[in-house]
């Protein structure tokens, strides 16, 4: 699936905003400010139905406007046109495809799955296990049909344990949500460990591709209980525990992933640059994977492409991304930067005050 043209209404300052991109590789210049960020955002809220700078979506309409919306016609392998649409009026949000309203913006994804490279993507590496779990449940929730409603599932049940640990009846029996989360534990752990068995080779092949390190990096799944006992007997040792606690401790809702270089965590061995070169073959491999497994392409989004690169890591990285079965948007302050030759087919675009004008 590719993106053929793109409307953009009262998304920040893009006001009215209306192009066709190319099926291989945009770039879009302008300077700081102009722009260029949220064009990549209204795009992710395609896919997402959310934004990958905020929480809040009051702050994502123009300055004086009470609505804001994004729409797209999409292309299949078929060459047949398809139509989705986000909208956010009256505090609520409106998500559309083929002319049919969708009750779930992860229905989105279906339809345009896309890979976004931004100024936050480094704290995959630094922040909280949240940000790696995020990570590989995309790759997951795209190339595993049942993952989606495997979670959900367990998230319920987590949810009525939680709330059965924090009566003060301390008589009421888990056992139920005991073996409804088992259950889906199992699953999600065994389609992580799946996802990961392919994922990390390629990870390893991007990365010695876009830098050289000294050392080996390791990548360590943690399911979020031992690995030495089932979850089920982990969930009923840890009753008294979590009944103090109000919640469950234990389980894949606590996954996590460590990078680690010569056994130190991998963001305190290597410089900035070196992390985004990280964070570019994590993405990379991503979406590599995901049109192995799946014969289809992603959108690939990179804000700010040549921030903190020399010019050979940059024509390295550009070399890698023109591999990739994926339509591919970044943005630059300065064009002149990327080497577009490798590339079948680029389009230019300049953003200035919210105006996109096609360069030709």
């Amino acid at each position: 699936m590719w993106l053929q043209r793109l409307d953009i209404r009262n998304v920040r300052n893009l006001v009215d905003v209306s192009f066709k991109p190319s099926a291989r590789l945009n770039i879009i210049d302008g300077l700081n400010g102009s722009g260029k960020t949220s064009l990549l955002e209204s795009i992710y809220l395609l896919s997402c139905g959310k934004s990958f700078r905020t929480h809040r979506f009051a702050n994502l309409p123009t300055q004086g406007c009470d609505w804001m919306g994004a729409y797209a016609k999409l292309s299949d392998n078929n060459n047949r046109l398809i139509s989705v649409g986000f909208e956010h009026r009256d505090g609520k949000n409106l998500i559309k495809a083929e002319g049919k309203r969708l009750q779930k913006a992860s229905e989105l994804a279906n339809y345009l799955p896309v890979v976004v490279i931004h100024q936050e993507s480094q704290r995959v590496f630094t922040q909280s296990p949240k940000y790696r779990r995020a990570f590989v449940d995309w790759g997951v929730f795209h190339v595993e049909q049942s993952f989606l409603s495997t979670w959900q599932h367990f998230s319920r049940a987590l949810k009525q344990r939680n709330a059965a640990l924090t009566q003060r009846n301390s008589s009421i029996s888990l056992d139920h949500w005991n073996l409804e989360l088992n259950q889906g534990a199992i699953l999600i752990d065994s389609y992580r460990r799946k996802y990961l068995e392919e994922f990390i080779p390629l990870f390893n092949y991007y990365a010695t591709e876009l830098l050289t390190i000294n050392g080996d990096i390791t990548i360590e799944y943690k399911r979020g209980w031992s690995d030495k006992e089932d979850y089920l007997s982990v969930l009923n040792t840890s009753t008294v525990r979590d009944r103090l606690l109000g919640y469950t401790q234990k389980g894949p809702h606590r996954a996590d992933i460590s990078f680690k270089l010569n056994g130190v965590p991998l963001h305190e061995y290597v410089s900035r640059g070196q992390q985004k070169l990280l964070v570019c073959s994590l993405y990379i491999a991503q979406a590599s994977l995901f049109s192995k497994i799946t014969s289809q392409a992603s959108l690939f989004l990179i804000d700010d492409v040549a921030a903190e690169l020399d010019n050979v890591h940059i024509d390295r990285l550009m070399e890698l991304l023109n591999g990739l079965e994926a339509q591919i948007f970044v943005t630059t302050p300065d064009k002149s930067l990327l080497d577009t030759s490798l590339f079948p087919e680029t389009k230019m675009f300049h953003v200035e005050h919210g105006k996109v004008t096609e360069v030709l």
